[in-house]
């Protein structure tokens, strides 16, 4: 899974005069009067125990200059209108979890590629938007980078978090020995008194300790600290992972600067580490017990462990699509969804298909014995992936029963894959959640007044309300009753301006 460092370069290429028109010609007016609209709101809630939201009768709501300006009855005109009888208004969706830069499952630099990757680099903040996703959070971004993103006229407004690493550990060890210290993200990179030996002359360690890393993550921006319980996969493994007393340092200098510590574990081992060094949120489900364990006697202490994180106040994202995204990349008929099409432009999408298109396919099958079709190697991995899945659908189900607090994250994308594409992977990411048997509106409080909560941004975003800003959607239906009203969004309003659904999507290139 791939949660690279840092990238200074920006990724963005300019939208074509006539499609950036397309976007933002009909919402060019100071003031938006939505009239006739049934609001859903959490009001005040605590996220996934929140306080069961419903649909309002039908009113109008005023913005102006980007913000929720009125609610209720006979708000007279503004610059525009729009009659949204029998459609419903909710807050813009978070995603709490995921990667901006590079376009997911390209390497090289061809440039007969460059007009193909224009089109992916602009179209992956449309594809986010197209599919609801108003805020976004970079758990391993760039302040400049971020900068660059949120240039964009038509796409989610993003926030990051600093990703704080030690020598040789996930994910500064693909960088190699030399090159992690040579990044602009080896600001971040911890001194690590159990490898002392790994460190370049040039690296003064009283400049990487817990107080002084944290402090530099506050002062560039971030929202939160990634740290990382990772102990390998694939040809990398047996890595080392932080101490007890270093992470512990670095949460109470987190805590002292207001930023919460997200930390990054799939394993059992992992939950165990986030329990001991008191983050706040474990970024992954849990997918992985310890190696040899009786089942019976594991679950016991896997109940014991879903216990410990409510009392302990430890959030949870489960990131199950970020399983099925992986096994997705060898299904044949990927392509085939009509989702898809609004997410990738054609060229990408041929581009995926081809001979370099298809490297990480090649690698990933290579883990599997010879197939005689694509049909029997998309069998093979479903079959391998079905232990994690029902792990981490277990223990998501096991949290949810007990009241702990669920983050909606996608992971988007968690490697080189591109069955996890910006927006979609998203919209899946819902699906998974109803599968453990979480509701509808766990799900709906989750991905707005809980997440917009984890940032400490709730009295921003998250919520239809008086003075909060207008990143809205306006459906067709009742998201509380089906999750298909998701697919059914009519508008897009980012910023208090008013997009049309369809000029997001995918299709819009020739």
């Amino acid at each position: 899974m791939r949660h690279s460092l840092i990238s200074t370069k920006s990724r963005f290429a300019s939208i074509s005069a006539l499609t950036l028109l397309m976007v933002i010609a009909p919402a060019q007016a100071e003031s938006l009067l939505i009239r006739n609209v049934r609001v859903i709101s959490d009001g005040v809630s605590d996220g996934i125990t929140g306080n069961h939201p419903q649909a309002s009768a039908a009113q109008d709501v005023l913005i102006t200059n980007g913000k929720i300006k009125a609610i209720g009855t006979e708000l007279g005109q503004a610059d525009r209108q729009i009659d949204a009888t029998g459609k419903y208004l909710i807050p813009g969706l978070i995603d709490s979890h995921v990667h901006l830069d590079g376009v997911p499952g390209y390497k090289g630099h061809d440039a007969k590629d460059e007009s193909m990757l224009q089109q992916a680099r602009a179209q992956m903040p449309r594809s986010y938007a197209y599919f609801g996703f108003t805020t976004v959070l970079d758990l391993t971004g760039d302040a400049n980078f971020i900068a660059s993103w949120n240039s964009v006229p038509a796409g989610p407004k993003a926030y990051f978090c600093a990703p704080v690493v030690i020598p040789n550990g996930y994910p500064a060890v693909f960088f190699g020995k030399e090159g992690q210290f040579q990044l602009k993200g080896s600001q971040f990179m911890l001194y690590d008194p159990a490898q002392p030996d790994v460190y370049p002359a040039s690296f003064n360690k009283e400049e990487h300790s817990p107080q002084a890393v944290v402090a530099i993550a506050k002062q560039q921006g971030a929202r939160c600290i990634k740290v990382f319980y990772e102990t390998g996969f694939g040809a990398q493994r047996n890595l080392p992972v932080p101490s007890i007393e270093l992470m512990k340092a670095v949460v109470t200098q987190a805590k002292q600067q207001g930023l919460p510590v997200f930390l990054h574990g799939n394993s059992q081992a992992a939950y165990e580490f986030a329990l001991d060094s008191g983050v706040n949120t474990l970024v992954h489900g849990l997918w992985h017990t310890h190696k040899g364990a009786k089942p019976e006697h594991n679950h016991s202490k896997l109940d014991q462990i879903a216990d410990q994180l409510v009392k302990a106040g430890i959030a949870v994202q489960p990131t199950i699509q970020v399983l099925y995204g992986e096994q997705e990349l060898l299904n044949p008929a990927f392509f085939q969804s009509p989702q898809v099409q609004h997410a990738m432009p054609k060229s990408l999408i041929q581009w995926y298909q081809t001979e370099a298109g298809q490297w990480m396919n090649r690698e990933l099958a290579g883990n599997f014995a010879p197939a005689k079709n694509p049909a029997q190697l998309y069998q093979q991995i479903t079959q391998a992936y079905q232990q994690p899945l029902n792990t981490v659908k277990k223990m998501t189900a096991d949290l949810k029963q007990r009241g702990a607090l669920l983050q909606f994250g996608s992971d988007t994308p968690s490697g080189p894959f591109y069955s996890q594409f910006p927006g979609i992977n998203g919209r899946w990411e819902m699906d998974r959640w109803l599968d453990t048997g979480l509701s509808l509106s766990q799900l709906f409080s989750a991905m707005t007044s809980g997440n917009a909560k984890a940032l400490g941004m709730d009295h921003q975003i998250g919520l239809v309300a008086v003075g909060l800003d207008a990143d809205l959607l306006l459906l067709n239906s009742n998201p509380l009753q089906n999750v298909q009203a998701y697919d059914e969004i009519e508008w897009v309003i980012l910023k208090g301006k008013a997009v049309e659904r369809s000029l997001l999507s995918a299709t819009q290139y020739p």
